[in-house]
């Protein structure tokens, strides 16, 4: 049964915010009024400004319901880019926060708690193809169109195969430490509600008092983490916290520091928990590979073994291949390419370079194209050198790894400039990145930048 059906006991907790509980029934009941607001003769596209709140939640699971595609999107995204992807996907609804502006051309349809579901007159036929459940972005915040195409299929399978090797049941109380427009993020949704589990859904960050207090009223079983919540975590004295109820922690969106991953492994043993480190990508609708708690002192720095249901191998050049029914469809970027259907057929290059040990678990050990991620979020380095050369009117040389992002310019005067836009367009935290002045960029004797030599003299490597 597809996860978004809510097939369980209607009297059963599914949601807790703002410390007010939300039965299945009740979920399913707002749902369902939210799944007549959107019916349509064809299948249509709905945008969803994402929070971690019941609206969003309800939103997504209605779209999902009615048979629509939904393309989940940050609440906060920056409004010039929010205006592209509209000019270029033409939604049939955009649905946000009520105090969010009114897009030109759309109008108010229907109200569901402080979200607003917007709509505008479609004339011409649908383009989208029956398999197409959801869109999200390969670049979180940035300038560019290019969404990942998932599958009702993809986003079942994953729900499954992650329920079934975190062993999760109805008892579960994960709470939302992530975006939920995030794949990792929504497959912690996604999973949970698979099991019938209650998702303790908040706004607040790890660092704040509050978040810890609903840990401990709303009795949490579960955290999921990308690297830096995982720093935090060290920082706020984690080991000396006591959480009686929390017997989970699950790690992925980049690669954790081998020290962070010690602590962990030994503070798991000392707490009665255990600790997933996973590896995964949004083309993967989420997660491919997890290390069992029980073998993660043993195999520091892997990525594990492959989910059930996938596969993992390495190609003649070295790459990473995944195979499995939660591979995504495929790329679009334009309106007109929602409508092709599935041009991977379950296979998926990762663009990673791997190892793998006698024991079948495998490593990661380079990337074959210039992508970093922080805090979970994918970054292509090339679109930020693209994005300030626009912005500060001359080139930008980026390089980093899962830790920080370097950015040189050549124009001490610049700097100001090119952070201001680096702030604006990713909202990153100001210590995941740094812009400094160079006077030389290495080259190499092709006349190409030295990226290497550049991560180096930054201390990148």
């Amino acid at each position: 049964m597809s996860f978004w059906k809510l097939n369980h006991p209607k009297d059963q907790a599914a949601v807790i915010q703002n410390g007010r509980t939300y039965t299945y029934g009740d979920l399913n009941d707002m749902v369902g009024e939210l799944k007549n607001t959107i019916e349509a003769s064809d299948k249509q596209l709905m945008f969803i400004l994402c929070s971690n709140t019941l609206p969003s939640l309800a939103l997504y699971l209605a779209s999902l319901q009615g048979g629509q595609t939904a393309c989940l999107l940050p609440s906060n995204i920056e409004g010039s880019l929010f205006d592209h992807l509209v000019e270029v996907y033409s939604p049939r609804w955009i649905c946000q926060p009520s105090n969010l502006r009114i897009v030109e051309g759309y109008e108010k349809a229907h109200t569901v708690l402080d979200y607003e579901v917007m709509q505008r007159e479609v004339k011409e036929p649908s383009v989208m193809h029956n398999d197409l459940a959801l869109l999200l972005s390969t670049s979180g915040t940035t300038g560019n169109p290019k969404m990942v195409r998932l599958s009702y299929a993809n986003l079942q399978s994953n729900a499954e195969s992650i329920a079934e090797y975190l062993e999760l049941t109805s008892d579960e109380r994960p709470i939302t430490t992530l975006p939920m427009q995030y794949s990792y993020g929504l497959s912690v949704i996604n999973s949970h509600l698979h099991a019938g589990a209650c998702l303790v859904l908040t706004e607040t960050a790890v660092t704040s008092r509050e978040f810890w207090d609903q840990i401990k009223e709303h009795e949490v079983t579960s955290i999921a983490g990308v690297p830096y919540i995982y720093q935090m975590l060290k920082r706020l004295r984690f080991a000396e916290m006591e959480l009686p109820s929390l017997r989970t922690l699950t790690q992925a969106g980049g690669r954790l520091d081998i020290g962070l991953q010690s602590y962990f492994a030994e503070l798991k043993n000392s707490k009665n928990m255990k600790f997933y480190v996973m590896y995964g990508q949004t083309e993967a609708t989420a997660r491919m590979s997890y290390i069992p708690p029980e073998k993660l002192e043993q195999k520091l720095g892997s990525i594990g073994v492959a989910i059930p249901g996938g596969r993992l191998e390495i190609d003649e050049e070295g790459q990473l291949i995944y195979r499995g029914t939660n591979v995504m469809m495929g790329y679009a970027e334009s309106k007109s390419e929602l409508s092709a259907g599935d041009v991977n057929e379950g296979r998926l290059e990762t663009g990673d370079l791997a190892e793998q040990d006698g024991d079948g678990y495998f490593y990661i050990v380079g990337r074959m194209k210039r992508f970093i991620k922080l805090f979970g979020l994918r970054i292509n380095l090339d679109d930020v050198e693209k994005l300030i050369e626009k912005e500060i009117g001359q080139q930008a040389y980026c390089v980093g790894n899962d830790t920080k992002m370097g950015v040189y310019v050549q124009d001490a005067g610049l700097i100001g400039q090119a952070k201001d836009t680096i702030l604006s367009h990713y909202h990153l935290h100001p210590t995941s990145f740094k812009v400094e002045y160079l006077e030389q960029i290495p080259r190499l004797e092709t006349g190409k930048i030295d990226y290497k030599l550049l991560q180096s003299l930054g201390g990148l490597e």
